[in-house]
């Protein structure tokens, strides 16, 4: 989930910038620019003559020129005479937040927004921006600026103002608020703004809730995630869209995470329809991206990725990021890091989005044969831990576990109380059980459990992990089997290879050959000893002489080669010093 006020990014290229915002002014073109007062804003009264100036902003905003939509704000509310009314100021700051929001860039609006409460004279305008102030705040800051403007509105008497600074001090933050408490708050003000009848105060408070849930894994999220999207007018205007969008948003996402990938799927179709500007129409392909990447379309997968990174820097390109870097690791001899470590930069601030990266990056350097692979998936974990998150981390355990039986026994220990219940969580849960304890049936049962989501490149994966801990070889084959039958339909390039030269696998006829895109991966699961042996064949030893300089028999020696050889995809003896060469 995110926030809606974007992180710190780097600028975009300008052949980039120039195509978004041809592709913005697109959507600006699309969208009408609000002609009346915003259903989320707390301006009671706008003056006539301040009304085409926030048109003009917005419109600003919504082609992504983000600075000077800002600075047109900024100008305007210095000109403001004394006597304008509150509403006036209210509505610029509400506006700056939003165009924000919008933005590719971090531009500080914080100091203009505490000028803007400092001037206004009512306490529900000062509440207000307030408010505004708290949603763009940092996660530090924030529950004192909200406590600002929480005290504001019960002086004015406002409900619904109350409503909804109660939503965001229940949104999930690392702010030291426990999550109990946070329910306890959510819940308080979707009562407030259920009684007030206002839609925008309604999706903002079930939203928050669902967050606050989301993270807790309860099954109520789902529910509110509905109410907040539902609840308001089909095309509301832009101001009111930024919560709308979030909601869409996070619905989408937090199905993603549970596993139910049907729903993930039409509501992330349904955000794209109604999404104001382009910002926001990336960061659904990006929820479409993720959901074809685990349902095993590869190429629909990269596609939706790619759309999700075709603007300037944002949550959505680290998003398109982590699916692209997912796919170039089966399809690809060498994946690279590099697409993980730049998405890894664009979703710091989104802990799901980063944990996942985190795992996939993980299985990238496994897959490099790096050294300490799974550097920073502990402190992840801690993280986790310490902001009591009961959902978004499981991939992690499941790389750990996967790898090193000894931490991921640990992970099952340390996380035990925050295991998230919803499918694919117990089903990941099931499969670190059984691979810490070496339990074949577990693991066999998980992998049924994520076929049926669909889920079936990891489920073929946990099936080949299975084959491994099968108590006979007929069982094993068994389960290998069905993994490579999954590979070949999903094009699991790399998985399908790792079984073919899998050891323990019953050769036949039948069997696919090694995949053209893992036939020159020099780190195709050679031992030590076979390295050694491929270094002497490459320089071309005979297998007399390779016998010789390691001290091993001839048919020792002769049987390394052919292994090598297999593992490398059948190719020729005078083949193997390329191979090497491409994978140093």
């Amino acid at each position: 989930m995110t926030a809606t006020v974007p992180a710190l990014r780097p600028p975009a290229a300008r052949a980039e910038g120039r195509a978004e915002g041809r592709a913005a002014g697109r959507a600006a073109a699309r969208r009408r620019v609000s002609s009346r007062s915003a259903l989320a804003s707390f301006a009671e009264v706008v003056s006539p003559t301040l009304r085409p100036t926030l048109r003009d902003a917005e419109a600003l905003g919504l082609r992504g020129e983000t600075r000077a939509a800002l600075d047109l704000l900024v100008a305007t509310a210095a000109a403001l005479p004394v006597s304008a009314p509150d509403g006036d100021r209210v509505a610029i700051g509400e506006l700056a937040v939003v165009v924000c929001a919008w933005g590719s860039e971090l531009i500080d609006a914080h100091p203009f927004l505490e000028d803007l409460a400092a001037r206004v004279r009512s306490s529900d305008a000062r509440g207000a921006l307030l408010f505004t102030r708290g949603r763009a705040g940092t996660a530090a800051e924030t529950p004192e600026i909200l406590t600002r403007a929480l005290a504001e509105f019960r002086l004015a008497g406002d409900l619904r103002g109350q409503a909804v600074t109660l939503g965001e001090l229940c949104w999930p933050r690392e702010d030291g608020l426990s999550g109990d408490y946070r329910v306890t708050v959510g819940r308080e003000g979707l009562a407030l703004a259920r009684r007030t009848a206002d839609p925008w105060a309604v999706a903002f408070c079930a939203g928050r809730l669902a967050g606050c849930e989301t993270y807790l894994d309860r099954p109520s999220a789902l529910e509110h995630w509905r109410e907040a999207a539902e609840v308001l007018p089909s095309s509301p205007d832009a101001v009111t869209a930024e919560i709308a969008s979030l909601n869409q948003f996070n619905w989408a996402h937090t199905a993603y995470g549970h596993g139910d990938y049907g729903l993930a799927t039409r509501v992330a179709r349904e955000g794209k329809l109604l999404a104001h500007g382009a910002t926001w129409a990336r960061k659904f392909a990006a929820v479409e991206a993720l959901v074809l990447w685990r349902t095993g379309d590869h190429v629909g997968a990269v596609a939706a990725g790619r759309a999700a990174r075709s603007g300037r820097p944002q949550m959505a390109t680290g998003m398109g990021g982590i699916v692209l870097g997912a796919v170039s690791l089966e399809r690809e001899g060498r994946p690279e890091p590099g697409v993980l470590d730049e998405a890894i930069g664009h979703i710091e601030f989104d802990e799901q989005m980063l944990w996942l990266a985190l795992a996939v990056r993980a299985e990238v350097r496994v897959a490099r044969r790096e050294p300490s692979p799974l550097r920073d998936l502990r402190s992840a974990l801690d993280q986790a831990a310490r902001m009591g998150v009961h959902f978004g981390w499981e991939d992690l355990a499941l790389v750990i576990a996967r790898e090193d039986r000894a931490q991921g026994a640990e992970v099952l220990e340390g996380m035990a109380d925050l295991w998230p219940t919803n499918p694919r969580g117990a089903a990941l849960r099931l499969a670190v059980e059984g691979l810490v304890a070496g339990g074949h049936e577990r693991v066999v049962e998980a992998a049924e459990r994520l076929a049926a989501l669909p889920e079936p490149v990891t489920a073929g994966r946990l099936l080949h992990d299975a084959a491994g801990l099968a108590p006979d070889a007929a069982s094993g084959n068994a389960l290998r089997r069905r993994a490579i039958d999954l590979f070949q339909a999903h094009g699991a390039d790399r998985s399908l290879a790792a079984v073919l030269r899998d050891r323990s696998l019953h050769r036949g006829a039948d069997l696919p050959a090694v995949p053209a895109s893992q036939r020159l991966v020099s780190t195709a699961g050679l031992t030590t000893r076979e390295r050694e042996v491929a270094t002497l064949a490459a320089q071309g030893l005979t297998a007399q002489e390779i016998a010789d300089e390691l001290h091993i028999s001839i048919g020792t020696a002769r049987g390394h080669v052919l292994r090598v050889r297999e593992k490398f995809g059948g190719v020729p003896k005078r083949k193997l010093a390329q191979l090497l060469a491409d994978g140093a």
